[in-house]
């Protein structure tokens, strides 16, 4: 026999109890002999058969006797009839609960030899058919740890009464949902509907494969994520586990089977720290520390100074800026690099300038509009050690600077369309557009000739091209491929 790979996930993340439940049809309430109420979909780890479909009426994470059931069939079908007006009423406020026991058949693993369960959140909040319920790995993740924050969030246990009658509980769960779809968005690249329809059926092999991994990483995501937000200290926290590359728009196949842990913090006195770890297969231990950087943001006399530091593989890696403090304006970029440096306090201590390994001018503009229809153009210009400027330390020259002092780069134009390199070693324009639905994203490598774009769907969706004349799009997997060679006209 063989056990779910699926299942012992679940089982293992996900704090979930297996409880018996009644047979196809049963009902608390038998008064009539017709439902009045039918929902219908499938059962999908794998497709599951024999296991028990119901109603958790009372959110306790099981089917208990007097909840409407029924067992699910050939391809993990089920249809389950609800008599009861009453629990025909709560129908679309109370997740949905697949009980999958000890001798039922996923079809394609074999016998289930652990009892695990999936759920699915509250149909109210689904985008989908309400009477169409595929219940997965995917739909559970995504509704337990959104119900077990929100009973541990001074809300008590939730009930179909109060999503019925309380529009605050309800507009928070939507949130929260919305956020979390939002995540499996970005990093699978699917509509959200596909996050809760049958993916075996539509033939989505990645997200089907992708899905143990999913169940085994959300939940270590979601728990970490909790617990750094209670600092008082903290405005943002995010904690993400993934495998593959950590930018899923710069994924190559050196990432493609390891895991990877990245956290990032944001605190109130405007820093952020961020460390991005591979970790061991079962995620608890840390293999190597791939990178630890904290940035800062110091806004003084018509100046920001904005100092990154990084300890990479390489060792420590420190970007210092000065710009104007304005919408449009110009800046000065320091980079420097020390090999051998393992701690950020270390590499905070050795950027200075006998660290300088470039520079870079910087230009921006804006056209002054906030939000929808804002458009922002930005230029950088890097220039090498030999031709290196004044303000070889720039954090402590901007003690002493003052915004005139960028003026002596305003030779180079802030316009998007210009295509001049100014004797740089790499010269690079970006233009970033907000519109109604999506945002996008243009840059141009004036050096190479080569230009990328991301559109980036407000839902989480997103779509790559490259060109070579900023005219002719050509779709790519992976925005990097843009401007390490040229366009791929397959």
């Amino acid at each position: 026999m063989k056990v779910s790979t699926l299942a012992l996930a679940i089982l293992s993340t996900l704090l979930l109890s297996a409880c018996g439940g009644g047979g196809g049809g049963s009902d608390s309430d038998n008064t009539t002999t017709a439902p009045t109420r039918s929902i219908q979909g499938k059962a999908i780890d794998g497709y599951v058969k024999g296991a028990t479909v119901g109603l958790d009426l009372n959110f306790n994470g099981k089917l208990d006797a007097g909840e409407p059931t029924t067992i699910t069939g050939d391809n993990g079908a089920y249809i389950l009839d609800i008599k009861s007006n009453s629990d025909a009423s709560c129908a679309d406020y109370v997740p949905t609960i697949v009980d999958v026991p000890v001798g039922a058949i996923d079809e394609d693993l074999g016998v289930v030899e652990t009892a695990y369960t999936m759920t699915i959140a509250p149909a109210i909040f689904i985008p989908s058919d309400k009477d169409i319920r595929d219940i997965t790995p995917l739909t559970t993740i995504l509704w337990d740890n959104i119900q077990r924050d929100l009973e541990t969030g001074n809300l008590g246990m939730l009930s179909c009464s109060t999503i019925q009658d309380q529009s605050e509980t309800r507009e928070r769960i939507s949130r929260m949902l919305k956020e979390q779809e939002y995540r499996l968005q970005l990093r699978f690249n699917v509509p959200v509907k596909e996050l809760y329809s049958d993916f075996i059926a539509s033939g989505n092999t990645a997200l089907a494969s992708s899905a143990a991994n999913l169940v085994k990483g959300m939940q270590l995501s979601y728990e970490e994520t909790r617990v750094m937000l209670q600092d008082p200290n903290v405005v943002y926290a995010d904690v993400e586990y993934m495998q593959g590359h950590w930018n899923h728009m710069m994924e190559d196949e050196t990432n493609s089977t390891h895991w990877h842990r990245v956290t990032r913090v944001q605190y109130k006195d405007k820093s952020t720290t961020a460390r991005i770890e591979r970790m061991s297969d079962d995620l608890t231990t840390v293999v190597k520390t791939m990178e630890d950087s904290m940035k800062r943001e110091r806004t003084e006399r018509g100046l920001t100074l904005l100092e990154n530091f990084a300890i990479e593989p390489d060792g420590c890696n420190s970007v210092i800026e000065v710009v104007q403090a304005s919408d449009d304006g110009y800046g000065l970029r320091n980079q420097h690099h020390a090999a051998d440096i393992t701690s950020l306090q270390n590499c905070q201590e050795v950027t200075n300038s006998t660290s300088l390994t470039a520079q870079t001018i910087l230009t921006f503009r804006t056209n002054g509009l906030e939000h929808i229809g804002k458009v922002d153009e930005g230029g950088q210009f890097r220039f090498d050690e030999k031709d290196i400027y004044t303000n070889r330390d720039l954090a402590l020259a901007f003690e002493t600077m003052s915004p005139e002092d960028l003026d002596q780069y305003n030779y180079i134009s802030q316009d998007f369309t210009d295509s001049l390199t100014h004797s740089s070693t790499s010269a690079l324009r970006n233009q970033a557009t907000n519109l109604e639905d999506r945002y996008i994203w243009i840059d141009r490598d004036l050096t190479q000739g080569l230009w990328s774009k991301i559109i980036q769907f407000k839902s989480g969706l997103y779509e790559n091209y490259c060109s070579d004349d900023g005219m002719t799009w050509t779709p790519t997997d992976v925005i990097s491929k843009c401007m390490n060679s040229p366009v791929d006209k397959q």
